[in-house]
């Protein structure tokens, strides 16, 4: 890993290269990043930001086809077991607790005791949520008695009513929004069980008319055909500051904001008349959905990234029968990027993520989806990692050089060029490091900013 002892200011690095002089000219770079629409409501994009038509990294094979869904909360106490023995699960989670314990009133920079209420409090929202009821119903509005959808259904083009739905949606608090069609092999085969008194309910698809929920099953209508894809970025200086329960509530306001951003949605699309299904991690891939519908690239992280704000996203989505017009997947350039940067992968405290330079259809654990082409990560690593640290992890969401909080120009040039000059991707790699992006941050120094009012790009 390239690092350099202190970062320099982007001044002098771009004196000292010559940075203006290599992209040609002003001109030439502020039209490239010029953003660029195709409707009224159409979020605007960077021109190098080009449609295809099919995403660039995830080619499936015959392998592929509807997961179960994976909750590594559940497998890793099995998988513990297999790799150390009977009762070693429970020995770890003893010590952790008992570390955290230590280290709050140590006042350990980043587990003090504010520092683990706000991660508390940011779950709030996703916590109280669950598939199927209250916030993520899949068939009635909450707090209302009337059945939705309603009686009057809104009638209007399929590019009206895509825009309608992501100016909707970014009322609400999306950021990017895209809609895709509906893929049955993306969704999960079943909905895990919430506590030890339910079982496992499958997801299965009827050719009935209103979604709904029994004891046995989800079931979703054939009549579904669009998705709305949605992504929610993350409060970057807080993710800077992982693995502590501070950037623990980096990941907690994406979900919980998620959460509201897509109920808030499934009840506008019923009022136009239409059925809709909200969801946030769970009944289906969120990511395929987001590829199909232009949110972003797949990554070495094995997770989307955006053009806009890199990895450090959460992704949802809502199924609905409202017809839109769909959107293209994208490609900025990002898999030959991936290929020659690996910063993720070298700043990875457990050593779970790929350092192949090819992405494959190798697969590391029954976590990984088999029959699509990609960099897999080991998330039992990860996981394990998350237990000694007594905190999630996001090291690598920030240390990605897609990963800024502005959208200055500096910042928008260098993507520009990497996704027509792959041969650069090193040189931007190695500037990413010199100006000191994705190293961690102080935890005990966020308490003391001066908190915007919002940070997530």
């Amino acid at each position: 890993m390239e690092e350099l002892r202190k970062p320099i200011g982007r001044r002098s690095l771009l004196k000292a290269g010559g940075f203006v002089a290599a992209t040609g000219t002003l001109g030439w770079l502020g039209a490239l990043v010029t953003g660029v629409g195709t409707g009224s409501n159409q979020r605007k994009r960077a021109r190098w930001v080009k449609t295809v038509v099919r995403p660039t990294l995830g080619e499936t094979n015959a392998d592929y086809k509807r997961f179960s869904g994976f909750d590594m909360f559940a497998l890793y106490r099995p998988l513990k077991t297999q790799h150390e023995g009977t009762g070693s699960f429970e020995a770890e989670q003893v010590s952790k607790a008992k570390r955290l314990i230590a280290w709050t009133n140590e006042k350990k920079p980043g587990f003090s005791l504010p520092d683990q209420k706000l991660s508390e409090g940011a779950w709030t929202v996703m916590r109280s949520s669950r598939p199927g009821t209250g916030l993520l119903s899949w068939t009635r509005t909450p707090g209302r008695t009337s059945t939705e959808p309603s009686a009057q259904r809104y009638t209007a083009s399929p590019e009206e009513m895509a825009n309608t739905v992501k100016a909707a949606a970014r009322l609400y608090g999306a950021r990017l929004v895209g809609i895709a069609p509906m893929n049955e092999s993306y969704v999960n085969l079943q909905v895990p069980r919430q506590d030890e008194k339910e079982k496992d309910k499958d997801i299965v698809f009827e050719d009935v008319d209103v979604p709904e929920v029994t004891d046995t099953k989800f079931v979703i209508p054939r009549k579904m055909k669009w998705v709305v894809a949605i992504a929610i970025p993350m409060d970057i200086e807080l993710l800077a500051r992982t693995p502590t329960p501070l950037g623990d509530a980096a990941s907690a306001l994406g979900y919980s904001h998620s959460a509201f951003v897509v109920s808030s949605l499934a009840v506008f699309i019923r009022g136009l008349g239409y059925e809709a299904i909200p969801c946030v991690n769970d009944t289906a891939q969120s990511i395929p959905f987001a590829l199909d519908a232009g949110i972003g690239e797949l990554s070495r992280l094995n997770k989307l990234v955006t053009p806009e704000f890199g990895p450090a996203v959460r992704l949802c989505k809502v199924f609905t029968d409202l017809p839109m017009a769909y959107d293209k997947p994208v490609d900025f350039g990002l898999v030959e990027f991936c290929k020659t940067c690996k910063k993720c992968a070298e700043v990875c405290p457990s050593r779970a993520l790929s350092f192949d330079d090819e992405p494959s259809f190798k697969t590391k654990g029954p976590w990984n989806n088999p029959g699509h082409k990609t960099w897999f990560e080991d998330s039992y690593k990860c996981f394990e990692y998350w237990q000694k640290s007594g905190s999630a992890c996001g090291v690598c969401l920030a240390s990605c050089p897609y990963t800024k909080g502005d959208q200055a120009w500096i910042h928008e040039g260098v993507k520009a060029i990497a996704s027509i000059a792959p041969a650069t991707d090193g040189v931007f790699r190695i500037m990413d490091n010199a100006f000191g992006y994705g190293k961690q941050h102080d935890p005990e120094q966020w308490w003391t900013k001066d908190q915007p009012s919002d940070r997530r790009g």
